[in-house]
């Protein structure tokens, strides 16, 4: 009986911490909250680039082989040269290629960070648990959609499961920092 007690204490506790969140994001204004959304976007960008170089020895050497035989390599690698090849017409140098992938980089951070600031402050609950209901969404619209359509990598049936699973823990790695970064800022407040 008690365990039910405290069970329910739990869920009303956390229920009223989403309406708190709520409560704040609508105090705060829309443009604020896009721009924290950008600055946790770009935070959880360089976040994620950390643990892709500490899960990449997790993946086995068969699966990088099989990897190359479905695709050049990851999205992020190939969409910066790709669309600045298309933008300007003509092949990239290799320093062209770096400074094409840093900025797609930088334009996925800041997009991805605003569209998770409109997300959360619409629904709340997508804040829970570290983001995670946002995570694995928005891993399969990137991975199992997006990329895909624009050709940039085939459907994630496809690629090897152990990258999915990289990309996949990337991508909720790439959501807990940036809540993490909205919770900093709700505690600093408006």
């Amino acid at each position: 009986m008690e365990n039910v007690v405290t069970a329910g204490r739990e869920a009303r506790g956390a229920q009223r911490a989403a309406v708190r969140t709520q409560q704040r994001e609508r105090k705060r204004s829309l443009g604020r909250a896009l721009l924290v959304g950008a600055a946790a976007g770009l935070a959880a960008s360089a976040a994620t680039a950390v643990v892709d170089r500490l899960l990449d020895p997790l993946v086995s050497r068969e699966q990088k082989v099989r990897e190359k035989l479905v695709r050049a390599g990851s999205p992020h690698a190939i969409a910066g040269p790709r669309f600045a090849r298309a933008l300007l017409g003509r092949r990239l140098s290799a320093a062209e290629e770096r400074r094409a992938r840093a900025a797609f980089g930088v334009a996925y951070g800041l997009l991805w960070g605003a569209i998770y600031a409109a997300v959360r402050r619409a629904v709340p609950q997508a804040s829970r648990a570290a983001g995670l209901p946002f995570g694995v969404p928005f891993y399969l619209a990137c991975d199992g959609a997006i990329a895909p359509l624009l050709g940039l990598t085939p459907g994630i049936h496809r690629v090897p499961w152990q990258l999915d699973a990289k990309e996949l823990a990337n991508h909720v790695a790439w959501t807990a920092t940036a809540e993490a970064v909205h919770r900093v800022d709700d505690r600093i407040g408006t």
